[in-house]
């Protein structure tokens, strides 16, 4: 970094700073006087001592700074003595990433936005996070269970579980999420079930799951108080037997998503109830055969994708009701994509009145 960078003292916005090779030290007395505002991110520091950072940096008269990133090429020991120099730092951002022997951090109450990659277990006995909207775990190989304590934030609004394979359980208790709006569980192959306390869930508007080979049903109390979700996704859960029979109460539901889940047997009952739906997607799912009964009386439904579902093989005589379709996608549904044949085809005229039709291979289109 220039040497004379220390002496822009008006300057506020300084994303990122790279310190020098200099043992112990380093240049980052060149941010001593510099008052920023927003985002810090201090890279190369492999040769400072954690423990003098927040001190030659100055860090502990930032107040203003909202998000700060400091990487090493090899992570040294952090403690709580290391966080001596920053009394006045209130973060409302902090990303943890790829420190597997850290067992430990002080978080500040002030965050807002927390992101464990990569890291110990042990970091999950998290402190009063009042104040906590976002909250992703990532790659956390050996975690077994959630902590209550993770979910005592009554203004968490974002929750991601990500490749975490040991993950078996969620917590039984998570009625304190009043205001979690988004949950998405991703690769968590031992995640056997979900709590029936889903349902005190009020607020919630997108739940995405996908990878999570264990799990087999979905709670029906559980997805019958989500009165607010608007986004269903359903992906590559592959011993899927039922989602669940209360899907019917989910009539804010706009976009439902069901993917590679070959043992779910059947498509849930109840769909004419859910009078929001807009988008309805099916992939790779070989007991899929028929459209359900009652799709015809959903009339918000605008996008219909059909994907590798090789049993469906012909439209039902009420597809020409859903006179609100705008855009019908058929793929890799052999016998289904020659009845729907520009033209020639049996089922022609029943989609004939959809403006955007994606119908298999070119020649069959």
């Amino acid at each position: 970094m220039p040497r004379g960078i220390g002496r822009l003292v008006q300057l506020q916005t300084l994303p990122f700073f790279v310190a020098s090779n200099i043992w112990n030290f380093g240049n980052l007395n060149l941010l001593t006087n510099l008052n920023l505002y927003g985002e810090l991110n201090i890279s190369r520091l492999e040769n400072i001592e954690y423990a003098t950072i927040a001190k030659s940096a100055g860090l502990a008269m930032k107040k203003n700074l909202e998000s700060l990133g400091l990487y090493w090429g090899i992570i040294p020991e952090i403690n709580k003595d290391s966080f001596a120099n920053l009394p006045n730092a209130r973060p409302q951002e902090l990303t943890v990433k790829s420190c597997p022997n850290l067992a430990h951090i002080p978080l500040p109450q002030s965050l807002q936005h927390l992101e464990l990659r990569d890291c110990n277990p042990m970091m999950m006995s998290v402190a009063d996070l009042s104040l906590l909207s976002v909250l992703i775990l990532e790659k956390i190989p050996d975690l077994v269970s959630l902590p209550d304590g993770l979910f005592a934030s009554a203004s968490l609004s974002s929750l991601k579980i990500l490749s975490c394979p040991k993950l078996h359980s969620m917590p039984l208790h998570m009625q304190n999420l009043s205001s979690l709006k988004s949950l998405t569980i991703h690769w968590c192959e031992e995640l056997s079930s979900l709590p029936q306390s889903l349902q005190n869930l009020k607020a919630l508007e997108s739940l995405e799951i996908s990878n999570c080979h264990s799990l087999t049903s979905l709670p029906d109390c559980g997805i019958a108080g989500l009165g607010s979700l608007q986004t269903l996704s359903i992906e590559n859960c592959s011993n899927l037997t039922s989602l669940s029979s209360s899907l019917e109460q989910l009539t804010l539901l706009e976009h439902l998503t069901i993917k590679y889940c070959p043992k779910l047997g059947s498509f849930p009952a109840g769909v004419q109830h859910l009078y929001s739906l807009r988008n309805l997607i099916v992939l790779g799912c070989p007991w899929f055969d028929s459209l359900p009964e009652g799709l015809q009386n959903v009339k918000t439904l605008q996008n219909l994708e059909i994907r590798s579902c090789s049993n469906l093989t012909a439209l039902p005589e009420w597809f020409g009701a859903l006179d609100c379709l705008r855009s019908l996608t058929i793929y890799e549904c052999p016998e289904l994509e020659e009845r729907c044949r520009r033209g020639s085809g049996e089922d022609w005229l029943k989609i004939a009145h959809v403006p955007h039709k994606d119908i298999g291979s070119p020649q069959v289109r």
